[in-house]
């Protein structure tokens, strides 16, 4: 990757890494794994550094990075196991839409504190319904002279308990997100705490939040300005980047144990049917990262429509080919591949969690071909 970097970016890329092997660092997030649930420790050390929010103004709390620079940081986060890289793009989805549609207001009250990490954010999206059967969503808003009374719940929600801020997405009035509402964590009838088990063993803050009768201010409602949901396009690039770091990992791993493990008295890699596999991946990761970094570098360049569209694209082919990854590094592990110690099983079924993460790839498919004025069939008939 660093053949198009700058050298600032490299250099940043550099003390991200020395950051994740200085002492302190290493102990909070060995502190952080051994409690379980959102990485308290971690997190407070990352938005130290500034890492939290980088590519927010630094107006509103950020450091004024472009987004290709946020992503190497990620990315450097990501692959030096730092736990906080794991709920940062949770984090984010509470950021953009108070970035591209916030008022000034909503951007000084709400944003500042999260785009500096002072405040944990999450994006309460998914209705237990469906996240895109909106038809049949119950969440209601109902006014309430100044405010909205809100009623619903939202499942499978990152950073459900630790957030302070909770950008709950509305029911959308066509077929796209056009509204968000602010709920602060210590609203009356906001409730939390109610964690989802997933498959691969471990705590999470990962939850249901329940809203009964949370009366939210009028002026914490946040309405499409114009933009659209374009923003999404970086969101939906983070969960491809978190797939991209368990298929180097796994490459990485993979190629370490087939040089060390022999047969017949030949490393595993002399067998072309090996070392083909590992090329695979190795070619699976590098179109990711390319995919990634192009899309992310159009939407530095303001091409909103163009990085959403590859987005979409790469939300449809990295996390597939990634869990393909993941899957050739079980097999080349043999039994031992199909054991906790190895790591790569675990690997390859939380590989499944990107591919359904912020809609599953025949979703995104009907994205692309809106992008170039193909009405999904579907909608038979929706706008």
């Amino acid at each position: 990757m660093s053949y198009f970097l700058t050298e600032e970016q490299q250099l940043i890329r550099n003390s991200v890494r020395e950051f994740c092997l200085d002492p302190s660092t290493r102990q909070a997030a060995s502190a952080d794994r051994k409690q379980g649930g959102f990485p308290y420790e971690s997190w407070k050390l990352v938005a130290e550094k500034g890492y939290i929010g980088a590519y927010v103004p630094e107006a509103y709390g950020g450091q004024g990075y472009d987004f290709t620079t946020y992503f190497v940081i990620l990315e450097m986060l990501s692959k030096m196991g730092n736990p906080a890289s794991m709920v940062m793009g949770a984090h984010d989805l509470a950021i953009l839409p108070l970035l591209y549609w916030g008022t000034e207001e909503q951007k000084k009250k709400y944003l500042v504190p999260l785009a500096s990490g002072k405040a944990i954010g999450c994006g309460a999206v998914t209705d237990p319904a469906g996240l895109n059967n909106y038809p049949e969503w119950g969440m209601t808003v109902a006014e309430d002279g100044d405010d909205f009374v809100i009623n619903g719940t939202k499942v499978l929600v990152t950073n459900a308990h630790a957030a302070d801020i909770k950008i709950v997405f509305g029911k959308p009035s066509g077929s796209y997100f056009d509204t968000v509402y602010i709920v602060e964590k210590d609203m009356p009838g906001v409730e939390t705490g109610f964690n989802e088990q997933k498959i691969v063993p471990g705590k999470a803050d990962w939850g249901t939040v329940n809203l009964k009768n949370v009366k939210v201010p009028k002026a914490n409602r946040v309405v499409d300005n114009g933009f659209g949901m374009y923003w999404f396009g970086p969101s939906f690039l983070s969960v491809c980047l978190s797939a991209l770091t368990l298929g180097d990992t796994a490459f990485e791993k993979t190629l370490a144990f087939c040089k060390q493990r022999t047969r017949y008295e030949r490393p595993l890699v002399d067998l072309q049917a090996v070392s083909h596999r590992l090329v695979n991946m190795a070619i699976n990761n590098e179109i990711s990262r390319n995919l990634i970094y192009n899309a992310i570098r159009l939407w530095d360049e303001q091409r909103y429509e163009e990085c959403y569209r590859l987005a979409c694209m790469s939300k449809v082919w990295i996390p597939e080919a990634i869990n393909k990854n993941l899957h050739d590094a079980a097999i080349l592990h043999g039994g031992i591949g199909f054991t906790p110690q190895a790591l790569v099983s675990m690997m390859w079924v939380s590989s499944l969690q990107l591919e359904i993460a912020e809609m599953p790839a025949d979703v995104h498919r009907d994205f692309v071909a809106e992008t170039y004025g193909i009405k999904p069939g579907w909608k038979n008939g929706r706008p």
